[in-house]
C-alpha cells in the first residue's frame, strides 16, 4: 500500500501530494521555488525548491542525502551552469543520477522545478 506525505503549511499549486511513499521509495512531486516576491533569482528559486524538498524527506522519514535520482526541469538554457553549481552544493559526493531539461511553465514567474526519488 502507498502512503501519501503532505507537509502542514506548505501549499501545493493543484490537487495532488507532496510526496508518495512506496516500498522503500519516496516520490517527492514537482516543487518550484518561487517566494512570491516576484524578483527572485534563479539561485533563491533553486535553494527554496531544495528546502522544500528537504521538508517533504524529512516528513516521509528520509533526507536529502537518501536522493538517488532527481529531475531539474529550468525555464532557460542560461541557467544550467548556475545549477551545476547550487547542485553540487547540496550533493557533494555522491551525487544521485540526474535529468535537467529546459522547458516552459505555466507560470512565466517560475525559473526552476525539481522533483526527486529518494530511498528510505
Amino acid at each position: 500500500m502507498n502512503n501519501t506525505i503532505d507537509v502542514a503549511g506548505m501549499p501545493k499549486g493543484g490537487p495532488y501530494s507532496h510526496a508518495v511513499v512506496a516500498e522503500n521509495l519516496v516520490f517527492v512531486s514537482g516543487q518550484t521555488g518561487q517566494t512570491g516576491s516576484g524578483k527572485d533569482t534563479f539561485e533563491t528559486q533553486f535553494e527554496s525548491a531544495m528546502e522544500k524538498i528537504s521538508r517533504i524527506l524529512k516528513e516521509a522519514g528520509t533526507s536529502v542525502e537518501k536522493v538517488v535520482k532527481i529531475s531539474v526541469y529550468l525555464s532557460k538554457p542560461e541557467y544550467f551552469q548556475t545549477m551545476n553549481k547550487l547542485f553540487g552544493k547540496y550533493f557533494p559526493a555522491k551525487p544521485p543520477a540526474r535529468t535537467t531539461l529546459v522547458t516552459g511553465f505555466v507560470n512565466s514567474e517560475i525559473l526552476v522545478e525539481i522533483d526527486v526519488i529518494a530511498s528510505k
